[in-house]
């Protein structure tokens, strides 16, 4: 198995063989998808069918992988979910595959791979695709760590005819993380415009505060709702970026305007919701369904006693903020 940076970074990559994509990141499968048509110039036809979906039938995928059209160039097919399918019916699709094909098949496993501490290294879980894996070339598209997003984003860069300093580099990973997708669209958006160093940071900037206030939104809405997996995923991301005192005072700024409209039989009080504007004012008042008063009161606390922490204690602020989430949201 070849990890998907190290795949796409070799310069003598036909992109011609039958691959096996396995891992958690839908961007990199469309990512070597599109590599494989841009490079091979011959596809005219692409079949997709997903081993999740009911109305896909395996007799339709059987019927296209025997096919021949005298008119037709080579296609591309695309099976998603391999996974999913039973021992039979993986044993019928696997015999059927030709290796010898003029058809190019993309094998994939959108599961996340586990990692085994002495290889150190990923590995499959399911075994139906560990039966693929021996027949085909394997890719691991698997979302890197941050560490690795620097060679990314050169990578990126390369693709997109931009020039990018480390300042650049290191600013759009402070932006946006590991998300493949908005730091492609915002490389590509650069490209269009300007490839002057100046223009590319003060485009980046402007969309770090688009980018910042649309996080917000979505932390906020998560906390009204009290959708516990999506306040950390957007928390944590927020944090990362501008600090763990940034993120806990927005959140707590919000769950004491909760409170006091719950205090108040659902009525917003003025006063405890100066700071909050737009949309997110009329969330509140529905917001109160969510949470007992005794909830409100209990997350109010974890938030002051962290806000003490923070001035007084050196702590590490990705443990510190998972213990607030389960804390004042899971109550663990």
């Amino acid at each position: 198995m070849i990890k998907a940076l190290q795949f796409l970074s070799d310069k003598n990559q036909s992109f011609s063989n039958n691959y096996l994509l396995v891992g958690d990141n839908d961007f990199l499968y469309l990512f070597i998808k599109n590599q494989i048509v841009k490079k091979l110039q011959k596809k005219d036809e692409t079949f997709v069918f997903d081993c999740a979906d009911k109305s896909d039938s395996l007799d339709q995928l059987m019927n296209v992988l025997g096919s021949q059209d005298l008119f037709s160039c080579d296609k591309l097919i695309i099976i998603k979910n391999i996974n999913k399918l039973n021992k039979k019916n993986s044993e019928l699709l696997l015999n059927s595959f030709d290796s010898d094909s003029s058809d190019q098949i993309i094998f994939i496993d959108n599961n996340f791979l586990s990692y085994d501490y002495k290889s150190k290294s990923n590995t499959i879980k399911s075994s139906v695709t560990k039966e693929y894996a021996k027949v085909m070339d394997v890719v691991d598209i698997s979302t890197p760590f941050e560490s690795e997003m620097k060679h990314w984003i050169h990578l990126f860069a390369n693709e997109l005819n931009l020039k990018v300093s480390d300042t650049y580099t290191q600013k759009i990973i402070e932006i946006f993380g590991n998300n493949f997708s908005e730091i492609f669209n915002e490389m590509s958006k650069s490209s269009l415009v300007s490839s002057d160093e100046k223009d590319l940071l003060n485009a980046l900037e402007k969309s770090g505060n688009i980018h910042k206030e649309k996080q917000l939104w979505e932390l906020n809405y998560a906390i009204c709702d009290r959708r516990v997996d999506a306040i950390f995923e957007n928390g944590l991301s927020i944090m990362k970026q501008y600090g763990l005192s940034y993120v806990i005072n927005s959140m707590f700024t919000l769950l004491e305007a909760i409170f006091i409209t719950k205090k108040n039989n659902g009525t917003l009080i003025e006063s405890s919701s100066r700071s909050i504007r737009g949309n997110l004012l009329k969330r509140i008042s529905p917001a109160t369904n969510n949470y007992s008063l005794d909830e409100l009161e209990h997350a109010i606390n974890i938030f002051a006693q962290t806000d003490i922490k923070l001035k007084t204690q050196k702590i590490i602020d990705e443990t510190e903020f998972t213990n607030i989430i389960n804390g004042a949201f899971r109550h663990e």
